[in-house]
């Protein structure tokens, strides 16, 4: 007791969404498939979609619990038609064939696997990831090459080893995880739709990050599963206050659903930290508002970003490979300075204590051993 936590919050955003925001009753369509199994199938048209049948909210309630059900896991609204035309007319979404999907997620588990076997070697030997109150721009320890060092400064080395260990802490859990499934369903034991080869890669092209800076790295690139939990309460903000449209959105209007949508995003990451942390200098609260001041800090930069797009109009410019790489260090720098913000709460609760995996590659060609916990 005494705090909130994630999945706590979550739920009770999307019950929000679903009882408030929307009337999924009336206004909610499935899209079905008529042919569960015809991704076996192949066809000569890469873009032809499976047959699909849309089903509204069902009168009988052997066809209504299914119906629900899918729904409340549906996070992404993946298939689903909302009466929102903007998400409406990219449903429904074209499913990937199983062998690719579990090649696709078999990359990224050994992907992640390195990403956090090498970070973890160098946060154990950092005392910055250890020891409460060490600058960030205090000098680097080894096994940091000391070449590397001279080319890099300690604060932005640090937030890069920080935003790796995020990247790949998320999409090691939503790949290697989804595999049982994967099988259940090839067997014929687990419906398509709650199979995650039918659902959207879970990020997008990094491709954004360089184009629209901070708006496509939360917007497009980075993970969305969280996007329809804030985006309706948004939409509603921004039309009763900057009087807008759903496909006509004025700045005014976008940078009000970005403060509301990064609003909830910090409340809910607040529960990142345990109500009664135990053996820290620093109370729950104040750990509190460092997780949650590091993304409401994003609607601060998103808003910068707006205000200089709007002077800088040039297309031509944002589309060059100087406008691209300007967008990319823009992005370094400001997480190099707002990224610290999670370190500090994380730091003391000792998170970086113990490697994150009890077997290490890089340890191994050390001459450390494989075991490390």
């Amino acid at each position: 007791m005494g705090g909130v936590d994630v999945i706590s919050v979550n739920v009770l955003q999307w019950s929000f969404v679903l009882l408030v925001c929307y009337d999924p009753r009336r206004t909610f369509t499935r899209f079905r498939r008529t042919q569960p199994r015809s991704l076996h199938k192949k066809s000569n048209n890469k873009n032809e979609l499976p047959p699909y049948e849309e089903e509204a909210y069902p009168i009988n309630l052997s066809k209504r619990i299914p119906w629900v059900l899918t729904l409340l896991i549906s996070l992404r609204l993946t298939n689903w038609k909302t009466g929102h035309p903007s998400h409406d007319r990219n449903q429904p979404v074209k499913p990937i064939s199983r062998t690719a999907f579990f090649t696709h997620a078999i990359i990224l588990a050994l992907q992640s696997f390195l990403i956090l076997d090498l970070t973890s070697l160098l946060t154990q030997q950092d005392p910055y990831f250890h020891i409460p109150n060490t600058s960030i721009t205090s000098p680097l320890p080894p096994p940091i090459p000391h070449i590397l060092t001279l080319l890099l400064p300690p604060r932005l080395i640090r937030t890069t080893i920080l935003a790796l260990q995020s990247y790949a802490l998320i999409t090691q859990g939503g790949s290697l995880p989804t595999l049982p499934i994967l099988l259940l369903n090839t067997c014929n034991l687990w419906p398509d739709e709650w199979t995650p080869h039918t659902w959207p890669i879970f990020f997008g092209p990094f491709s954004a990050v360089t184009k629209t800076g901070l708006r496509g790295l939360w917007g497009r690139w980075w993970h969305q599963t969280n996007r329809y939990l804030a985006t309706p309460g948004r939409v509603m903000v921004a039309k009763r206050v900057a009087r807008t449209k759903d496909d006509a959105m004025t700045a005014v209007g976008y940078l009000l659903q970005v403060v509301s949508a990064f609003g909830l995003s910090g409340f809910m990451h607040m529960g990142l930290i345990p109500p009664e942390p135990q053996g820290t200098e620093m109370s729950a609260g104040e750990m509190r508002m460092y997780v949650a001041g590091f993304f409401w800090m994003q609607a601060v930069g998103i808003g910068c970003e707006v205000s200089v797009a709007r002077i800088f109009r040039s297309r031509r410019w944002n589309s060059s490979i100087w406008g691209r790489l300007g967008t990319a260090v823009w992005v370094m720098v400001w997480f190099s300075y707002t990224l610290p913000l999670l370190a500090i709460p994380f730091r003391e609760l000792g998170y970086w204590t113990y490697p994150p995996l009890p077997i290490s590659f890089v340890g191994w060609l050390l001459g450390k051993g494989w075991w490390v916990w």
